[in-house]
């Protein structure tokens, strides 16, 4: 086409003008922009872009810091390597660490706006993302959902990704099983099945909403497992009635000190009931209130300004277990209950989670059966780590399992949605029959 054509080209109308159709289908928008401020915007453009690598240069010349770009000339350009000076880059950057936090302070503040992690919900109450995610989601068992999973994984380049709970469930339990033991597996109930009301701040009243929310899957999961002759113990409230008591903490992902308390009560009598846990010499625990207060670790993830004020530290009391001597609870590997567990179980008795030590639910467990609990519990990858913990134990020669009666695998139920079950080979455990391993 000429110039001429183009300049004589037929004067169109505003964006819904008919004759705008075909170019649009083709992906083409019509734009009147001179060339002194397309190049304008060019070159602010590329100011903008080049600052940053710039500033961050002569920032950490200036601090005498070693440069991260360096790396990518240290090393081979791997997709690891090239994904590791991607999140050293992210984690040295200035400007990063100081917008940030104040853009973000501002969006939770006037927009109630979180980040991928932390759902701000009603009166101050956040939500742990995942957990919005697994109880709001599609049913994790759907096998185009594991697939999409799969997929998701590989495209990001992360380990292999086993989305189906089944598989490494039913294996762990026949392992046990093979010892002896009894499996229960206790997922605790995601915050946003819980507080819904908190969470989109529709009236508890309201039929639908007394109700506890759970991924549609969460039901065939547990039929499945009772099928194969797997506990599942699930402390799941039928009704959410109004004006109760929080079942969690304000700005944290995990339960209140006191339903941890009351879950523990009905998990010792699960235990001696539906998994037939023998009566043993009674031990003696005493309890001593203490009160703790944290902000919560959703409010960490937020990643707001150090001084921020929009969310204040929450207060409560916990309950610290103490033998007679007074001395804090201390898992005991000749108990004959060991308890596999996550964060919920660290939360009150790991100090560095903020929320005290010695007042967690092994410690509540232990008080409730009036007898030893052994525990082997790290945070986060419930479906995954404490298994792997086990494993590791037991190859190592560490026999955590000698004398073990039940085994009960607390883990957050986001892990059946989000979780990897990785499989492991129990047959490398270096673990002895019950027979062979004796009294």
């Amino acid at each position: 086409m000429t110039a001429t054509a183009l300049h004589e080209r037929p004067h169109r109308g505003g964006p819904t003008d008919p004759a705008h159709d075909a170019d649009l289908r083709r992906g083409i928008l019509q734009t009147d922009v001179s060339r002194p401020i397309a190049i304008a915007l060019l070159v602010s453009f590329v100011l903008v872009i080049a600052a940053v690598p710039i500033g961050q240069t002569v920032r950490d010349a200036v601090a005498g810091d070693d440069f991260v770009l360096r790396d990518l000339f240290r090393r081979a350009p791997t997709r690891d390597n090239l994904k590791q000076v991607e999140t050293d880059l992210e984690n040295a950057s200035t400007v990063r660490a100081f917008v940030r936090p104040r853009m973000q302070t501002v969006l939770t503040r006037w927009g109630r706006f979180g980040n991928s992690k932390a759902v701000v919900g009603r009166d101050g109450w956040l939500f742990y993302g995942p957990g919005v995610t697994a109880v709001g989601g599609p049913g994790f068992l759907d096998p185009g959902v594991q697939r999409a999973r799969q997929k998701a994984a590989l495209d990001a380049g992360e380990d292999a990704l086993f989305p189906d709970p089944r598989p490494a469930i039913l294996d762990f339990a026949r392992f046990l099983a093979r010892r002896g033991i009894r499996l229960v597996v206790f997922p605790v109930p995601d915050k946003a099945g819980m507080q819904p009301a908190e969470l989109h701040g529709r009236r508890r009243g309201d039929r639908a909403a007394s109700e506890p929310a759970h991924n549609p899957d969460s039901d065939r999961l547990a039929a499945e497992l009772h099928a194969a002759g797997v506990l599942v113990f699930d402390p799941t409230p039928d009704r959410l009635a109004p004006g109760q008591a929080p079942y969690f903490l304000v700005q944290d992902t995990h339960w209140t000190p006191a339903w941890m308390h009351a879950v523990a009560g009905q998990l010792a009598r699960f235990l001696l009931d539906g998994a037939q846990l023998p009566a043993a010499a009674p031990r003696i625990w005493r309890t001593q209130p203490r009160e703790v207060a944290r902000v919560g670790d959703v409010t960490d993830m937020l990643g707001l300004t150090d001084d921020q004020t929009l969310f204040a530290p929450e207060t409560v009391t916990i309950f610290e277990v103490r033998d007679t001597q007074g001395h804090l609870f201390e898992p005991s590997q000749g108990a004959d209950v060991l308890l596999l567990g996550d964060s919920f179980t660290n939360v009150f008795s790991l100090e560095p989670m903020g929320w005290g030590e010695g007042a967690g639910l092994g410690a509540h467990l232990a008080a409730a059966l009036a007898r030893d609990v052994d525990v082997l519990a790290q945070n986060d990858a419930g479906a995954f780590a404490t298994r792997q913990l086990l494993w590791n134990a037991l190859a190592g020669g560490e026999d955590r399992l000698r004398g073990k009666r039940v085994v009960v695998w607390e883990l957050a139920s986001r892990e059946l949605a989000v979780g990897n079950w990785k499989p492991i080979d129990w047959s490398r455990a270096g673990a002895r029959s019950a027979a062979e391993a004796g009294p």
